[in-house]
């Protein structure tokens, strides 16, 4: 974990409300920590980890914090101005606090009092490790604002690579959310919550939702396609702290600490990778299904590094040219991602989808498109957490989209880049530094 190399700064004035808030989530919290305690006294302190996550710190939580099951992603455009852009990130923060710790969403500013302040869908649950992590894209440092001279330095917009099929509506963004936990309920209890404040101030651009399953035995989750994800992440310690968190004199003194998140919404060609033999899978990949690398032996640990110049039978590299781990492994980026399932859409099929017209072609003599699988919308929401996305992420994608096999069988439909400031401490706001 890097040092705090910000400067001194005006510390931030909190609200009424963010003093009450504040002060309820220290009483909560220190409640919290002593059920906890106890709780750890009397059972194995090596049981299930405690199931909050602490909103305050160095960095935002939801990063490297350990991978929750479920996750929401939610874009906003705001609509207010710089006041109300700063009473959005107050009322988040005070939301972020008070859902970490299990509590009900706290009572907002300019909101009649008859109204309830909380949904209760969540009442009675524990926070399954909530976190709410939030950053700013590019749109944010506009005229709008005032806040061209705070634009982080390496905050470019994602360039469209071949064979993307980047939809605006659902790209991009001003503010982006996102929201993880291991109970989906208390998820979409939060989502509710994170909505209500945005009214008069900011306007839904998209969401979606995904989730993750570890297997036993702490193996790396698995994706769509079958295949073991994320096999290539820097474990914790100085050399992923060096991929992910910026310290950079050059960067505005808020997003020192922070990082930049970088999402790619992928829809896997499933109908056409369910109809490739399992030889030619593997050759795509680098890998077999077991997660072993064609230059070791069948049934080897996930983790065999890589031999480059190893050869098959007939003399030929053991990995071929074009697979995905031989053009990867030159890239180092510490991924966050998830699954995610929308189901049939018929408007993709109503086109009768050139996926199922791809599988029909491959050579099978059969195809999905006739029972509509060309229409089913499922992937991967791509999230990487990068210190330099120039360098780590658009290198990488740029070999991906040309040189890459796999590629064949992904297709980016929702691309987007924000810049995730440092974490917050106690009684301050995520507009602290900023606005």
């Amino acid at each position: 974990m890097l040092s705090d190399s910000r400067p001194p700064a005006k510390r931030f004035q909190p609200t009424r409300r963010a003093v009450l808030t504040h002060g309820a989530a220290a009483a909560t919290a220190a409640a919290v920590g002593a059920s906890v305690g106890t709780q750890l006294r009397s059972t194995d302190a090596a049981a299930a980890p405690s199931p909050v996550v602490p909103f305050h710190g160095d960095h935002q939580a939801g990063i490297v914090t350990e991978q929750q099951s479920n996750v929401v992603l939610a874009a906003f455009d705001v609509t207010a101005d710089r006041s109300g852009l700063r009473r959005l990130l107050d009322d988040w923060t005070a939301l972020g606090v008070a859902l970490s710790q299990g509590r009900p969403a706290p009572a907002r500013e300019q909101r009649p009092t008859d109204l309830a302040a909380d949904s209760g869908i969540a009442a009675g649950l524990a926070p399954a490790r909530f976190t709410m992590t939030v950053g700013f894209g590019p749109g944010l440092f506009d005229r709008r604002f005032g806040l061209t001279a705070h634009r982080p330095a390496k905050l470019d917009p994602v360039p469209s690579f071949p064979g993307d099929a980047l939809d605006p509506l659902r790209s991009g963004g001003d503010l982006i959310v996102q929201l993880c936990a291991d109970d989906p309920q208390v998820l979409s209890h939060a989502f509710l919550q994170l909505r209500a404040t945005t009214v008069g101030l900011a306007k839904l651009r998209w969401s979606d939702t995904g989730f993750v399953s570890g297997p036993a035995g702490g193996r790396d989750p698995r994706n769509l396609l079958g295949l073991h994800d994320g096999t290539a992440n820097p474990a914790p310690g100085p050399g992923r702290d060096r991929l992910v968190w910026v310290d950079d004199t050059a960067e505005p003194a808020w997003m020192h600490g922070g990082t930049y998140l970088v999402f790619r919404r992928i829809r896997l060609r499933l109908p056409e990778w369910s109809l490739t033999p399992v030889a030619k899978q593997d050759q795509a990949v680098g890998r077999r299904a077991d997660g072993s690398p064609l230059s070791a032996a069948p049934g080897a640990d996930p983790s065999t590094p890589l031999d480059l110049d190893a050869t098959d039978a007939a003399g030929g590299p053991a990995i071929p040219a074009r697979a995905h781990v031989r053009q990867m492994h030159r890239f180092e980026m510490y991924r966050r991602s998830y699954n995610y399932d929308r189901g049939f859409d018929p408007h993709t099929a109503a086109g009768h989808g050139t996926e199922g017209q791809a599988s029909a072609g491959h050579g099978h003599g059969h195809g999905h498109d006739h029972a509509g699988h060309d229409g089913y919308d499922a992937g991967l929401l791509f999230l990487t957490f990068n210190q330099d996305p120039a360098r780590q992420f658009v290198q990488a994608q740029h070999a991906l989209a040309t040189v890459d096999d796999l590629n064949r069988f992904l297709q980016s439909t929702g691309s987007g880049i924000f810049a995730i400031p440092a974490g917050v401490r106690a009684g301050r706001s995520l507009a602290h530094g900023l606005v």
